[in-house]
């Protein structure tokens, strides 16, 4: 039984089929998805299909790269978690210096209030980051002892991610890690302890080998558990239980 802990049932081409996608998942032993909001409008999408089907939770906030021009709406992230138990945490928030579509001012200050709303309703923060590792660092440090964070799609060195794990921070991996060309970030994976982990299809984004270049769907996650197994020489079955215990502590906090 495996758990994809980040994707975007409200995007194209999955929102277009939810239930065919769901049954996908449901035939390669998915038991749960955490959907993504990334703005506001997709916040509120998310609300609307967790509440039609009962094994898929969400999260909600704006992406940094839709946050300049966006921050008066950030607050009212904060009133659609109110409406419904099954938001589990906020985000994708975080710091994106890559494609410089938000100021880093503005990515900054959302990251902050995001944090500051996972503090105030006591669920985690889901990060994005890329190429903003020192950034990063400082706030999580600043906050890391009054909410607990998980960065998603891990891409960057293992440097960055033993920084990570010093501030009690979980990982999570995506299809990349099946590339031919992600030695490095299979390195990563087999650094980062199992307890520590969590897996993740970001889909429609990110299909794995054999599927790249193709639209990605929750079911799929099936395939980074393997994937995950194999680089740390361990069996499919510890790989799932783990990752799908983590996330039951880290979002539903059950203790087993």
């Amino acid at each position: 039984m495996i758990i994809d802990s980040h994707c975007h049932l409200d995007y194209e081409p999955l929102v277009n089929n939810i239930d065919q996608v769901l049954l996908n998942a449901k035939n390669n032993d998915i038991i749960s998805l955490l959907t993504i909001g990334t703005n506001l409008e997709s916040s509120k999408k998310v609300l609307d299909i967790v509440d039609k089907y009962p094994n898929v939770y969400g999260a909600i906030g704006i992406h940094p790269n839709s946050t300049s021009g966006n921050l008066e709406k950030i607050d009212e992230i904060l009133i659609l978690k109110k409406k419904n138990k099954k938001i589990l945490a906020f985000g994708e928030t975080g710091l994106d210096y890559f494609y410089k579509r938000s100021e880093k001012k503005d990515q900054i200050f959302s990251f902050e209030k995001h944090v500051n709303f996972s503090i105030a309703e006591n669920v985690p923060v889901i990060i994005h980051t890329r190429d903003a590792d020192d950034d990063t660092i400082s706030i999580i440090k600043k906050y890391y002892q009054k909410t607990n964070f998980l960065i998603h799609c891990f891409t960057g060195t293992l440097d960055f991610a033993k920084k990570l794990l010093d501030l009690n921070c979980l990982i999570s991996f995506s299809g990349i890690i099946t590339f031919k060309k992600s030695n490095n970030l299979r390195d990563v994976v087999k650094y980062v302890p199992l307890e520590r982990m969590l897996i993740e299809t970001d889909s429609p984004y990110l299909s794995p080998d054999p599927f790249r270049g193709k639209s990605n769907e929750p079911a799929n996650v099936k395939i980074i558990a393997e994937t995950v197994a194999s680089i740390k020489q361990i069996s499919f079955k510890e790989v799932a239980n783990s990752t799908t215990t983590n996330f039951k502590k880290f979002f539903l906090n059950e203790k087993n």
